[in-house]
């Protein structure tokens, strides 16, 4: 096949790709009927517009009749753009808010408002600006946003950003001060001052605040919540008396908090009809605490939790507060070690979706990562017992969606096979969840042409002798006499992992040939805490070693070209290809990083999350001293720039030129030392793209320059 069509066919590989629409959220109701046996589903999808380099977001639903344990599809709507990242049915199902952002007379400057529907019109709008109360409301981020309606549906609680004083220059004309208006001269020389944030994709944060807009009235109250404390994921209290709401800390100064679910927080009680408007401290000190969850008859509010501190990501805590009587339970522990598909512990990254309890209040589901895949679990909070809903190998990977009077919503994807809607309902045993009935909500999509399996791999270098896994896809070779050529992916963190399910680019180098190897190596989530903790001050080492042997297992499959093999990987991930590449000089044909750590020791000052230099390279942090000689020492020695001068392999580097995890300047470091070198690289670099290099224009353009670079390396 010539190049033209090589490219050809990686454009169109990615085009049919990126057309999957992908499930966001899905939520139950009852249709505004009494009858419970009929429900809606509605769900809410986004999907890639290569024509106009967006993502695009569309919204259907499904009318369903319940007989017993199944379920019946009665109709489904067409797909319909949703304009709005904000929106939220109040319990009854009666009413909907929706947060309206439109571009002002001057085109530039956006405003908000909040709309009230019912099913059959637009009942009331809002002029947020024009109150002045607070900023921009934030949207989604996974992090603090919320949108909630009270019980009684009168009120919204929502969360924005802080009012900012204005400022103007000192030499600004206008009214002078008094001699004695201080505060008049104090706000003049403030409009270049800095905002401290919360980093990577979070960097308009810089202080949120707690809203309630009164439906009734239309006033809107900002509530006081605790100085040095930014506030989020905020949900009203049993009877709307009071909000209860995660608080991070502030000081001494704010690190980057997307994917670092460590952060020390507290979970706050603020009682609104009390006269002091005091937040009562729920939680214990000196924990990381997220998704604040009440069961559905108010008796019980669950959350999770997990030390501060070390590894980023890290087995988690479920914590129970009996609401009455405000004593705190411990329902599940840290799990340590587990056998070979024993239960490894809770390991998540979004946490839990807003309804996840059974309606006695007893049982709490939600999704966690258990080795190489992800299940849905069940907890019996008096018994604390957890139990595997899910444990089919070939359905791959599954997701929690919403619970609703024991109806389970949630999606399944495998390797090979996009995520689909699934529902099921919850068994009267609880002994019997492993056996529930799950229905998708339309045919069942078949599998894609290839094969994937995960693989066990087992090396004992005196350090830990746990076992890890693989993931492999292998094309259909129609041609037995024909090997395919391997790329190596690593998963970046390095304290995540590659669930067995749908990845685009893993499905599209698959699909053009490639037989590709997703190594989960030791210090990724879903194994147990000893696993995640077992990496740092191992890095460049331990993981890498993981890799080669995890190469050398599966290049004992005849029908993979041991001659021809590629590296590719991405943030820590594209560290581990850096050190490969540079520790392994004549093995890789060519390589492809996308926003690589190449060299912790000149990160330190730069990136929005220091500590993680620090504890990564098996050092303490300090966050009043990061630069003592000891930390650059360490942080050098385990960087793969120390490598530089082995390295002979033709290198791709992809750079998101917004990127506040992995500067951009670490991918340029590394470009100028090959280039000084002769080795054969290239750099691309993405305007108003961050960390993931999401965006559409980006994440398509990427593809094919790597499917292009390695054919032409062979």
């Amino acid at each position: 096949m010539s190049k033209l069509k090589k490219m050809n066919a990686a454009i169109e590989t990615y085009r049919t790709l990126a057309s999957i629409p992908i499930i966001s959220t899905a939520t139950l109701s009852n249709n505004n009927t009494n009858d419970k046996k009929v429900l809606v589903v509605n769900s809410d999808w986004t999907q890639s517009d290569l024509e106009r380099f967006v993502k695009i977001r569309f919204c259907k639903s499904y009318t369903m009749k319940r007989t017993g344990a199944s379920f019946e599809v009665l109709s489904a709507t067409s797909p319909t753009t949703v304009e709005t990242d904000i929106w939220k049915d109040s319990p009854s199902g009666d009413l909907k808010a929706v947060v309206r952002s439109v571009k002002g007379k001057d085109q530039e400057k956006e405003k908000q408002f909040i709309e009230v529907w019912t099913k059959t019109g637009k009942l009331k709008n809002f002029d947020i600006e024009a109150q002045e109360k607070h900023g921009k409301i934030y949207d989604p981020d996974g992090q603090f946003d919320s949108f909630q309606w009270s019980h009684d549906e009168q009120k919204l609680l929502y969360v924005a950003e802080m009012k900012k004083e204005k400022s103007e220059s000192y030499f600004s004309p206008g009214k002078k001060a008094k001699k004695d208006d201080t505060d008049a001269i104090l706000t003049k020389g403030d409009q270049f001052l800095y905002e401290d944030n919360w980093g990577e994709q979070l960097t308009t944060r810089v202080q949120p605040v707690l809203c309630v807009l009164d439906i009734e009235t239309g006033d809107i109250t900002v509530l006081e919540t605790p100085d040095n404390v930014s506030p989020g994921q905020a949900i009203w209290a049993p009877d709307d008396v009071g909000v209860v709401f995660v608080g991070w800390d502030n000081e001494p100064y704010k690190l980057g908090l997307i994917y670092c679910p460590i952060r020390r927080s507290r979970i706050y009680y603020l009682d609104m009809h009390s006269e002091s408007f005091k937040s009562d401290v729920l939680s214990t000190e000196d924990r990381a605490v997220s998704c604040p969850r009440f069961s559905p008859d108010g008796s019980k509010l669950i959350y999770l939790a997990n030390n501060t501190g070390g590894p980023h990501v890290q087995c988690r805590q479920l914590y129970m507060l009996k609401w009455d009587i405000r004593e705190t339970v411990l329902v599940q522990d840290f799990v340590n070690n587990s056998g070979s598909d024993d239960f490894p512990g809770l390991f998540c990254f979004v946490g839990l979706p807003h309804r996840c309890w059974s309606s006695d209040s007893r049982l709490l589901i939600m999704s966690s990562f258990w080795r190489s895949r992800k299940e849905l679990l069940v907890i019996d909070t008096e018994e604390k017992v957890v139990r595997r809903m899910t444990n089919d190998l070939k359905k791959g990977s599954w997701e929690l969606l919403d619970v609703k009077d024991d109806i389970i919503l949630a999606s399944n994807a495998s390797p090979n096979t996009p995520n689909q809607l699934v529902i099921g309902k919850l068994p009267t045993q609880v002994k019997g969840v492993s056996s529930i009935k799950w229905q998708y909500l339309e045919s069942e999509t078949p599998p894609l042409d290839f094969k994937w399996k995960i693989v066990k791999h087992n090396r004992n270098d005196g350090v830990s002798n746990q076992e890890y896994e693989s993931i492999v896809l292998s094309p259909n070779m129609k041609d037995t006499s024909t090997k395919s050529p391997l790329v190596v992916y690593s998963h970046g963190g390095p304290h995540s992992l590659f669930p067995a399910g749908f990845m685009l680019y893993p499905v599209g180098l698959c699909k053009l040939g490639y037989t590709v190897l997703l190594v989960n190596y030791r210090g990724s989530l879903g194994f147990g805490q000893d696993f995640v903790y077992s990496l740092p001050g191992n890095i460049g080492t331990m993981d890498v070693e993981d890799i080669q042997f995890a190469i050398h297992d599966i290049l004992e499959d005849t029908l993979i070209d041991g001659e021809t093999v590629y590296a590719i990987g991405g943030s820590h991930g594209g560290f581990l290809t850096a050190h490969l590449i540079g520790q392994q000089p004549d093995f890789f044909k060519a390589a492809a990083m996308r926003n690589p750590v190449i060299n912790i020791a000149s990160m330190l000052g730069l990136t929005d999350i220091p500590d993680w230099c620090a504890v990564e390279v098996g050092q303490a942090f300090d966050a009043k001293n990061v630069t003592t000689p000891s930390l650059y020492s360490a942080t050098y020695s385990h960087s793969p720039i120390k490598y530089i001068d082995k390295v002979k392999t033709p290198t791709l580097i992809m750079l998101g030129a917004e990127d506040h995890r992995v500067p951009p300047s670490q991918g340029k470091e590394y470009w100028r030392a090959l280039k000084a070198r002769h080795i054969p690289v290239r750099l691309l670099e993405y305007p108003d793209n961050c960390h993931p290099l999401s965006k559409v224009e980006a994440e398509s353009d990427c593809f094919v320059n790597i499917c292009k670079w390695f054919q032409s390396h062979i």
